[in-house]
């Protein structure tokens, strides 16, 4: 929770609810981002010196300034300077490290804890925050050699603490690049140490990066003798963590090709082994998500054309008898068969049965008012085209052995732009909910309602009997 505090006095330069420089009155969180000494004001707060490592925490620091100095907030227009004034108070609620620093600057304490700026995090309110952040920066800035920056980053990576350790490694290549000479060995190894820490912190992108970086200077190096099997394991981790399953699983092939040429222990190839399948299979399920989606989206496509056009029927031609006048070739005659269509469902479902594998059955005993069922046939300029839309509510009982069991079927998505098909798009095809009562319970109600759904396949069959009879019309 965010707690305020006032301080003792306010610090040099605190400001408060008072006019700016130029003579216009602005609210106080305006006049406090106006200052010339800006940064140097926040770091010298404790509380707020802890986020200015952070680009995000700057940046927005830097955004909300631009609008505390812009024309708006010195238009001299006092409604126009307030919404300034709101809209920097807003970015405050959201983010609670901007309002910790709108308060020190005005000379009041805000404690903010972990668990605001989480949450904050994770709502989306303020920039995901740097895995590695000024305190761990201060743990690491006191280490000296490559190989104490490897040493302490293990030891808090045992312990738990993934920032503090990351903060080791990247001090260490750090440490590494600064140096006349560079083994590529020992720079591979943080820089692949830095990448798990980031996968375990979830930052697959930059993982990904590092462990790139990793493979490209044994290569520039000319190192065969360093296993990269690690290497090429963690990148085919962040390549899935961020649904890259080609690339995840290509890198875990190489990672166990390299397990095979370092002659990694059998067990270890084996593991490798089966991530490799694992990785395929995601693959595999990927594509095949990706390639049902493309056909749904070419199947919605399609059917919005046939929702426009309706369903086309053959020409009546006009009786020779009919001493009734043609009508014009631009006359636009609609027919509604929608009474006549449901009249027709309704005798058509009811006693509908499905025999139970187990003995007893399950029937349709009737179509509910709720049910929708609209059908019309318009003709324009002798093109004659059926639109039709169904929502279909069935009440059913299943009688077996064991009792009784009432429930319902739904039957929807029925319009001359769908059709009958089972494990169809929800496009194009229609769609079944299932109702029962939920009171009963044993195993043999959960037979009932796997059987019941069977009704599905029996009542579309019966739709498509309507549909078929006022094509005919």
């Amino acid at each position: 929770a965010l707690r305020v505090g006032g301080r003792a006095a306010a610090p040099p330069g605190g400001v408060a609810a008072m006019a700016a420089d130029d003579g216009i009155m602005l609210d106080p969180f305006t006049s406090a981002l106006r200052q010339p000494n800006l940064m140097e004001r926040l770091a010298s707060f404790p509380e707020v010196q802890q986020h200015m490592a952070d680009p995000g925490f700057i940046e927005q620091i830097q955004k909300l300034r631009a609008l505390a100095t812009g024309p708006k907030a010195s238009s001299g227009d006092f409604a126009v300077a307030a919404e300034v004034g709101q809209e920097i108070a807003r970015v405050g609620h959201r983010d609670p490290r901007i309002m910790q620093a709108l308060m020190a600057l005005q000379g009041h304490g805000l404690v903010v804890e972990e668990t605001d700026l989480k949450r904050a995090e994770n709502f989306g309110d303020m920039k995901r925050r740097e895995p590695v952040q000024l305190q761990h920066l201060r743990l690491a800035a006191g280490v000296t050699s490559a190989d104490d920056a490897k040493a302490k980053g293990n030891e808090f990576f045992k312990a738990g603490d993934l920032n503090s350790a990351l903060a080791h490694y990247e001090r260490g290549v750090s440490l590494l690049r600064e140096s006349d000479e560079v083994s590529a060995a020992a720079l591979a190894t943080l820089l692949s140490n830095s990448a798990l820490c980031l996968l375990k912190l979830k930052w697959p992108d930059r993982a990904k990066k590092v462990t790139s970086q990793a493979i490209a200077v044994l290569r520039e190096a000319q190192d065969e003798t360093f296993d990269q099997s690690k290497l090429f394991y963690r990148r085919a981790l962040a390549s899935e963590q961020l649904r890259d399953f080609a690339l995840a699983a290509d890198d875990m092939a190489r990672a166990l090709q390299q397990a095979k040429r370092s002659e990694l222990p059998e067990a270890e190839q084996q593991r490798l082994k089966a991530e490799v399948t694992r990785l395929k299979r995601l693959k595999a399920s990927a594509d095949e998500q990706a390639e049902r989606k493309q056909k749904e989206r070419e199947n919605e496509k399609q059917a919005e054309v046939q929702r426009m056009k309706g369903a086309d029927l053959e020409r009546k031609s006009a009786s020779p008898a009919s001493s009734a006048p043609l009508p014009s070739s631009d006359y636009l005659q609609e027919q509604d068969f929608s009474h006549l269509a449901r009249k027709r469902l309704a005798e058509l479902v009811v006693g509908v049965s499905h025999q139970c594998s187990g003995g007893g059955k399950i029937e349709i005993t009737s179509l509910q008012e709720q049910s929708k069922v609209q059908a019309s046939i318009t003709t324009k300029r002798g093109s004659r085209a059926l639109y039709y839309e169904m929502d279909v509510h069935c009440e059913w009982v299943a009688k077996v052995k064991e009792g009784e069991m009432r429930g319902l079927i739904r039957v929807y998505n029925i319009a001359h732009d769908t059709e009958f098909k089972l494990g169809g798009d929800e496009n194009t095809s229609y769609i079944y909910q299932l109702g029962w009562d939920q009171r009963q319970t044993g195993a043999w109600v959960e037979a009932v309602r796997t059987e019941a759904a069977e009704l599905f396949d029996l009542v579309a069959a019966e739709v498509d009997k309507v549909i078929a009879e006022l094509r005919k019309k």
